[in-house]
């Protein structure tokens, strides 16, 4: 499956701020089918600068109740690309820390066992 790292926002973003498609296409100087792909794309559209800036600008002015400046960042969200975990290392590593534990565990028995065993000494008195 292919999990898309850069997600495009623009829909949320007009739906945020009320902005109409055919707003946005008339203030761009687009038509409204160009507004509409964008709008339903997932991943980012190739843009260049002058079209990103001319967007971000024309969604600020037409933004109601903006509490703050759209920018590219606001239109874009990125998720990391984790890389794939190997499921028989994790095993690996799972097994070895248990039986860690299990020789942890046993030597600590042995200890108390040998502790119990030392005879107590009398505490030497102060005088």
């Amino acid at each position: 499956m292919t999990v898309s790292l850069i997600r495009w926002r623009l829909r949320e973003v007009m739906a945020r701020y009320s902005i109409k498609a055919v707003d946005l296409a008339k203030e761009m100087g687009i038509s409204t089918n160009s507004v509409s792909n964008l709008r339903k794309g997932n991943t980012m559209p190739r843009l260049d600068g002058d079209s990103l800036n001319s967007l971000c600008n024309a969604l600020n002015k037409l933004a109601l109740d903006l509490d703050e400046e759209i920018t590219p960042v606001t239109l874009i969200q990125y998720s990391r690309d984790f890389e794939p975990v190997d499921e028989s290392k994790v095993l690996k590593t799972e097994i070895s820390t248990k039986r860690g534990q299990k020789e942890i565990g046993s030597s600590l028995k042995k200890d108390s066992q040998t502790r119990s065993l030392l005879p107590i000494l009398p505490q030497s008195q102060s005088a």
